[in-house]
């Protein structure tokens, strides 16, 4: 037996284990540092493999305990396979900057525990086939992000009182969000009588009505908009973010703005284009107001922050909603591009995130009125902040180029002319607010105080090498992009094609 048949599980199984091996080896750090990089290029290349087996082979179903639709069910299609790969290249660059720079007492406790949790969690969010187990790695998930966020950061310059509010008000809605999410999945259980996506898109396909959603699914659909809004931090379920990512660490904001409110976004694809598929009409233009209501609120906000990290918050709050807008066109352009703008912005928004953590860790503040000048000490960090700018601006020769010229191509062709305009016009908001961060931080006079030398932390080699790597994505997809595009268009098509997913896990049943 070969054993990377079982590649499917050990993304999950391999992350849980060691978070339980790093509980026994808290008395040795280095060793716990060693192997969390070492089980995290583990993973990296099993998600490559995962990858490139779907893209190949079509969709894996992996039946743990030969119950079929009944039991659990692990589902790789190019939509979660390549959620996963994403997750990896961003948990792996995001875990090398934190080895030098979060505070060791907190790396010898919880810290690797927590971070291995978080990978299974997320891993398992995108694999998982039936809802009992979405559920669970959402709770998963929230026990993980939470301990991450009151890490301590070796230049820690949030109080602790902050940070504790920041979680409450995380965990307080996300426990509102998991009683709505319970609420739902008992209805569509004893409407159904299945948890399993792809017998529940079979049987609310022989329920449709002529076609459209039978009346007395809409509340439960609606309630998952409410689940999956808050884990995206779409308006109005986005004011835990502007807290939670400035007061989390550096590389921890960088998951949750990178890829963990990407799983809002993938559960709106799973739900609406499986589940619920064939009754766009009825959701199509809740999403897309939802996007165009989260791009202006993320993009206002942010132009009149002084601490760097909350500009960056607010505009993941932003640009999250032009992925919803793609989400809500409906098209196989409109979702392709949803999902180039969601990989490009998890690696730009991760790497602009590391880049205000190097700063934090030089001088000791993200208050830019307390900042000037750096880019005379520091120009390297100023490139980098110029090149995550560009990306998320959308100008060439960048990732975000590309992700916004197939969106608002996607929105013109598909006749979406209002909703790309308003996008178009508050993507100079983006620019504005950005360049003017960039212009307060590394240009301008030099504070009088900014290199005192109790603030002043050398960024590592290790740190510097996740930017630039990053960077290298980013040029890499802005030159080259025809693979992801075609990638992407592909995953597009099997989206709207809800039966290859069926098929993958109840063969010979059609809708």
């Amino acid at each position: 037996m070969n054993i990377l048949e079982h590649t499917i599980v050990f993304m999950i199984a391999i992350p849980f284990l060691v978070a339980s091996l790093m509980i026994l080896t808290r008395p040795f750090p280095e060793i716990q540092k060693k192997l969390n990089v070492l089980v995290s290029i583990v993973l990296l290349i099993l998600s490559v493999y995962l990858f490139s087996q779907v893209w190949q082979n079509g969709i894996i179903a992996y039946d743990i305990g030969d119950w079929g639709k009944y039991g659990i069910v692990l589902v790789a299609d190019l939509l979660s396979a390549s959620m996963v790969l994403l997750s990896s290249i961003i948990t792996f660059l995001a875990l090398l900057f934190s080895l030098d720079y979060i505070d060791d007492k907190s790396q010898n406790t919880t810290y690797h525990s927590l971070y291995n949790l978080l990978i299974a969690g997320l891993n398992g969010t995108f694999l998982t086939g039936d809802l009992f187990n979405l559920f669970v790695f959402f709770e998963i998930l929230l026990i993980a992000s939470c301990g991450l966020l009151i890490a301590n950061e070796k230049v820690e310059i949030t109080p602790s009182s902050h940070k504790m509010e920041a979680v409450y008000k995380y965990l307080i809605l996300n426990i509102i969000a998991t009683l709505f999410m319970l609420v739902a999945i008992a209805s569509l259980y004893g409407t159904l009588g299945t948890l399993n996506m792809a017998d529940m898109a079979l049987r609310i396909g022989y329920m449709n009505e002529n076609g459209t959603l039978p009346w007395h699914l809409i509340p439960t659909a609606l309630l998952f908009i409410v689940v999956f809004g808050n884990k995206a931090a779409i308006f109005p379920l986005h004011f835990w973010l502007p807290d939670a990512h400035p007061t989390a660490p550096s590389p921890i904001s960088a998951i949750l703005s990178g890829i963990l409110i990407k799983v809002g976004a993938y559960g709106f694809i799973r739900f609406y284009y499986l589940i619920f598929e064939g009754n766009l009409e009825i959701f199509q233009p809740i999403i897309i107001f939802l996007g165009l209501a989260t791009i202006i609120i993320g993009s206002i906000s942010a132009v009149g922050q002084d601490d760097i990290k909350k500009v960056l918050a607010y505009h993941s709050i932003g640009q999250i909603g032009y992925v919803f807008i793609g989400i809500g066109m409906g098209t196989v352009y409109a979702l392709a591009a949803a999902l180039i703008y969601l990989i490009n912005h998890a690696i730009s928004k991760s790497m602009l995130f590391l880049v205000s953590g190097c700063i934090v860790h030089k001088i000791g503040t993200r208050d830019m009125r307390k900042i000037g000048g750096l880019s005379s000490t520091e120009p390297f960090l100023g490139l980098m902040f110029l090149v995550g700018i560009m990306s998320i601006s959308g100008l060439p020769p960048t990732s975000g180029f590309i992700a916004k010229f197939v969106l608002f191509d996607a929105g013109i062709s598909g006749g979406f002319y209002i909703p790309i305009l308003i996008a178009v016009i508050f993507s100079l908001f983006t620019l504005f607010s950005m360049f003017k961060s960039w212009q307060r931080i590394f240009w301008g006079e030099i504070k009088d105080n900014i290199f005192e030398k109790e603030n002043i932390h050398q960024n590592s080699k290790t740190m510097l090498s996740s930017l630039v790597i990053m960077t290298v994505i980013i040029f890499v997809i802005g030159l080259y992009a025809e693979p992801l595009i075609a990638i992407t268009l592909e995953t597009a098509e099997q989206i709207l094609d809800p039966q290859l997913y069926i098929d993958a896990i109840i063969p010979g049943e059609v809708r």
